[in-house]
């Protein structure tokens, strides 16, 4: 037990050093007072309908995490299951790894309802796969617009051979869910669809008028590497600015927490 505790905690001081190294390698190329000079020509309005879409996808997160939850007859009102989710956003960006949320979703079902603490975990489990399959295969989809006619049928093979891999891994390890991963998965892109169009919006609120796409996939890739970071901390810092040659908006939306997995 003391092994996997301390395997933990180096895991956790792990991912903190990465973040605090990416992020001291990117402020100290940051002008901050072009950042400064940047917020005050902020089109308001395309923040606001960023938040907006953001919320709103989260909501349907919610829904989605409901479908495993009442495939293990477990049954919570809309209004319990959106504070929980939220709650548990709250947790996963202060505990590292990105899975504290859950954890403490674990903890509180199963000491508040008696619930199964392996049924639980194993649709929470789920719930993050259906949205990382939705991130793999929107990756895929814009990368048809980004690279040569040529790789087309790879990108093909990868998404179809990808997507049913997923889907008969789920048949055989979760049995109990296979029935509700076609409309959890359609749920997780609806998902990604709105948290992309959010982030468009924020770049369009300071004043980023192209290259949408490739923007767009640098997004969804952070939200994968995140993993190996604080929270997802440093990661889109550092993947944007690469990207952007020292451009400062990154900065701009990093307090909406657009990191997924969700």
């Amino acid at each position: 037990m003391e092994k996997v505790n301390l395997k933990k905690l180096l895991i956790n001081f792990a991912k903190i050093f990465i973040s605090i190294a990416l992020l001291y390698f990117v402020f100290q190329k940051i002008p901050f007072r072009e950042v400064t000079v940047l917020w005050a020509k902020t089109n308001v309005f395309y923040l606001v309908m960023a938040a907006i879409l953001f919320l709103a996808s989260q909501i349907i997160s919610t829904k989605r995490l409901e479908l495993y939850f009442k495939a293990n007859d477990f049954h919570l009102s809309f209004r319990s299951n959106v504070e929980l989710y939220f709650l548990g956003m709250f947790y996963n960006f202060f505990i590292p790894g990105g899975i504290g949320g859950d954890a403490y979703k674990v903890y509180l079902l199963n000491k508040n309802f008696g619930w199964s603490a392996k049924k639980i975990t194993s649709s929470l489990f789920n719930d993050r796969l259906s949205g990382l399959l939705a991130i793999c295969v929107l990756i895929l989809v814009f990368s048809f617009n980004l690279l040569e006619a040529k790789f087309f049928p790879i990108l093909f093979v990868l998404l179809v051979v990808g997507f049913f891999f997923t889907y008969f891994l789920t048949k055989k390890l979760f049995s109990t869910y296979t029935k509700v991963f076609f409309k959890a998965f359609s749920y997780s892109f609806l998902v990604q669809i709105l948290q992309v169009i959010s982030f468009i919006f924020l770049l369009k609120s300071l004043d980023v008028t192209d290259n949408f796409t490739i923007y767009a996939v640098v997004f969804l890739a952070s939200s994968v590497l995140s993993l190996i970071s604080f929270a997802g901390i440093g990661v889109r810092e550092m993947l944007f600015y690469k990207r952007l040659n020292g451009s400062v908006f990154s900065q701009k939306f990093r307090f909406l927490r657009l990191y997924f997995l969700q």
